[in-house]
C-alpha cells in the first residue's frame, strides 16, 4: 500500500510540474505572475486522496517546477512554495468542513496563495508597497481558481472509479473503497 501511495503521489507531482512549467510561458498581466492552473493537481489530490497528499503535491510541484524554470532559491521560488503550501493547507482544511464546496474551496485557496505570495515578496524586498498589487492578484486569481475547480469537478469521478477498480484506496478508512462502490452505482443509476 505504501508503494502505491508513493507512486500516485509522484504521478500527481509530475502532472503538477508539467502544468507548472507550461503555465510559465502563458502571458500574465503582472510580471513573473502565473494563472495558477497547476494548482488543479493540488486540489484534485486533496479531494481524491486527502489533505496530506495534496500538501506533498503542492510542495513537490513548486520545488521541482522552480528548478526546471530556473527560479530555484530565488524570490519567486519562496513565493511559489509559500503560496502553494498555504493554499493547500487552506483547501485541505476547508474540504473537510464541507461548507464551501469545490468552487469555494478553490477560491479560498487562491486567496491564501496570493496573500502568502505578497507577504513573502514584501519580506524579501523589505517593502510594504508590494501589497499594492494584492487586489489585482486576487482579481486575476478568480479565473484560475474557477477553472481549477471545474477541471477537478470533471476529473474527480474518473479518479474515484480508478480508485475503486484498482484498489487504490488512499483514505484513512480501510474499507472506504467498498463504501464508494455503492455511491458510484447510485450516481450511475441517477444519470
Amino acid at each position: 500500500m505504501r508503494a502505491k501511495r508513493i507512486a500516485l503521489t509522484a504521478l500527481m507531482i509530475s502532472l503538477g510540474v508539467v502544468t507548472y512549467v507550461l503555465e510559465s510561458v502563458v502571458p500574465f498581466p503582472i510580471p513573473n505572475g502565473k494563472w495558477g492552473f497547476s494548482n488543479f493537481v493540488v486540489l484534485l489530490s486533496i479531494f481524491a486522496f486527502g489533505g496530506v497528499e495534496g500538501i506533498k503535491v503542492a510542495i513537490g510541484k513548486s520545488l521541482i517546477g522552480s528548478i526546471l524554470t530556473g527560479h530555484f532559491m530565488d524570490v519567486a521560488f519562496f513565493m511559489s512554495v509559500a503560496g502553494s503550501s498555504s493554499a493547500a493547507l487552506i483547501e485541505a482544511a476547508l474540504s473537510r468542513v464541507g461548507f464551501f464546496g469545490l468552487f469555494g474551496v478553490s477560491l479560498c485557496g487562491s486567496i491564501a496563495n496570493n496573500i502568502a505570495q505578497i507577504f513573502v515578496g514584501s519580506v524579501f524586498l523589505q517593502s510594504k508597497s508590494f501589497f499594492i498589487i494584492l487586489p489585482y492578484m486576487l482579481f486575476l486569481g478568480i479565473p484560475g481558481a474557477l477553472a481549477n475547480a471545474y477541471i477537478v469537478k470533471r476529473v474527480l469521478p474518473y479518479v474515484e472509479r480508478i480508485q475503486v477498480s484498482t484498489g487504490f484506496d488512499f483514505t484513512t478508512k480501510e474499507n472506504a473503497a467498498q463504501e464508494t462502490v455503492p455511491q458510484i452505482r447510485n450516481n450511475r443509476s441517477r444519470n
